[in-house]
């Protein structure tokens, strides 16, 4: 049966439990973290589905600004329903909510995802087969139809000629789903069956079907998902991630650093497969973990403060043991060449791919700024009066984005390691300040939720910037905690590392070409930090 009127809700109005809400807080399904968005943003255009559109959420949860208005964007309204409802109850008391004439309503599970659906495609069920031991409702199907739907508990036997519903359910008439879901008492499987009973339902094949509502199918589901810059490509089987590119320097560099660490540093990084090149592009293999980057936590989850000093007391640790392996050579020199060389370097590319007079005085929220190459001058000159000491490993890209956190052992994992100072001279050792600077770079330089979008400005305006950033709930606790943080006698948050700390958002602008609004995003909290160094100097 085909149509194209009616409406959508996603149902996302219980908190997720047990394992999800463990790594993740206290959080509806919809608004979990998958990369660098929440699931409902995947949900609401991956799948361009019509309007009007609703979204449950639990009573009492009020989503962050920067949802709201990304809702807003999506055209989506929010519903409110009382905490402690089972699911039907829930369904019934939105649609009653909602509160339109008797018509079609298709209804998506919050914690799914597919590649496509067909809206115009009534009363029908998608149906796919499932490989894990959760509790799910199996479906009986018999000439074209569905005839029933029964809940099997978690580990129960699946048949494998039975397949499971996924999350997705297109009804022709939302006044008899209404009253079957009530004649169910409120059980939404029971409703279902009531309806199927009344009006005939078919099986719908499942395009791409993604659960996240479980912790082993939510995180197979998110490498789905998984994104890279566009000089890298990633493959993601779910036992091993592939890292290839044309730049074969740096992959082997990557690899190097992998499998050269030493051992006591090991159970901190992803583990090396395999390496090498096909088809003249560098590749190189390592274990897949099912675990969340710390980006995606401080983004979008919820953690509590708990969490967030074990996550940072597995920082230090991991950094104590860096600092005790010792290279040749000084610190400062290896910093020279990555803090202050680099960053000159990547002003010029900048300036002379863009145009932006890099000599021009700027302004922040109305305070006058120094040119970019001007703070770049400034940032050079604490760092050359920065004190010497010896190198030691040096993962080089110690942020958010690359710390993964389990929190079963409690430890974090890196990957993606630099692996060089100078292109093509691999190497293990650097200075302890750098990947401080990198980790202060996504807690005090709030970098990945530049990334992610969760920030505004003002329109552009030349040299004079602006720029508000999302508040997330640990932000000023994690800032006073960072603080407190010191490896092998260097703070994280001393002068040396603010300036480092700067630096880094200056010589990351010719990075991201593809996208000027963060590279002017990026600018502007340059000058944010670079300000609040000053006012720390002052």
């Amino acid at each position: 049966m085909r149509g194209q009127a009616g409406y959508w809700l996603v149902t996302s109005g219980a908190y997720v439990g047990g394992e999800l809400a463990a790594e993740f807080g206290h959080l509806p399904p919809a608004f979990l973290p998958v990369g660098t968005a929440r699931l409902y943003e995947y949900q609401l255009t991956r799948l361009a589905i019509g309007r009007p559109l609703y979204l449950t959420v639990p009573e009492g949860y009020t989503p962050p600004a920067e949802d709201r208005r990304r809702l807003e964007e999506l055209d989506a309204t929010l519903i409110h329903v009382p905490v402690g409802l089972t699911l039907g109850e829930s369904v019934i008391y939105a649609l009653n909510m909602i509160s339109r004439p008797d018509q079609p309503v298709r209804i998506l599970h919050g914690d799914t995802l597919f590649d496509a659906i067909d809206p115009a495609l009534l009363d029908v069920i998608a149906l796919s087969h499932a490989t894990d031991g959760y509790g799910w409702a199996v479906a009986s199907v018999a000439s074209g139809r569905v005839l029933r739907l029964d809940s099997t508990p978690p580990g129960g036997s699946l048949s494998a000629e039975r397949p499971v519903a996924t999350g997705y359910f297109s009804f022709a008439s939302s006044a008899t789903l209404v009253r079957s879901l009530t004649r169910a008492g409120g059980d939404f499987i029971g409703g279902i069956n009531l309806y199927a009973e009344q009006r005939s339902v078919a099986p719908l094949d499942a395009p791409g079907w993604l659960d996240f509502g479980n912790l082993q199918t939510f995180f197979r589901s998110r490498r789905t998902v998984t994104t890279a810059r566009s000089f890298n490509s990633l493959r993601v089987d779910g036992r091993t991630v592939r890292k290839s590119s044309d730049d074969t320097a740096k992959m082997e560099a990557e690899a190097a650093w992998l499998r050269d660490i030493p051992t006591p540093l090991r159970v901190f990084s992803a583990r090396l497969i395999d390496s090498g090149e096909v088809d003249g592009r560098a590749f190189y293999e390592t274990e897949y973990h099912h675990v969340p980057t710390l980006s995606e936590l401080f983004v979008f989850g919820t953690p509590g403060h708990l969490v967030w000093s074990q996550v940072l007391r597995s920082c230090e640790e991991f950094l104590t043991l860096c600092a005790r392996h010792r290279g040749p050579g000084q610190g400062a020199a290896l910093l020279q060449r990555l803090a202050v060389d680099k960053t000159a370097e990547r002003l010029e590319t900048f300036a002379a791919a863009t145009g932006f007079d890099i000599r021009h005085p700027l302004s922040f929220g109305g305070r006058p700024f120094p040119s970019l190459l001007g703070i770049a001058e400034e940032l050079s000159d604490v760092l050359r009066g920065a004190a010497e000491r010896p190198s030691c490993v040096m993962h080089g890209d110690f942020c958010f984005s690359n710390i993964l956190y389990d929190s079963r052992a409690r430890r974090i994992r890196v990957i993606d390691p630099r692996g060089y100072i100078a292109a093509g001279e691999p190497g293990l050792y650097g200075d302890l300040r750098y990947d401080l600077a990198k980790l202060a770079h996504s807690i005090l330089g709030r970098y990945d939720q530049i990334v992610a979008g969760r920030y505004s400005m003002s329109a552009t305006d030349g040299y004079r910037l602006s720029l508000t950033l999302e508040q997330t709930p640990q932000q000023a606790w994690l800032q006073s905690a960072l603080a407190e943080v010191t490896v092998d006698g260097v703070g994280a948050t001393s002068t040396e590392v603010q300036a480092i700390m700067v630096g880094l958002f200056l010589s990351m602008l010719p990075l991201h070409a593809d996208r000027p609004d963060r590279q002017r995003a990026f600018m502007a909290n340059a000058l944010r930090l670079f300000g609040a160094m000053h006012r720390v100097l002052a």
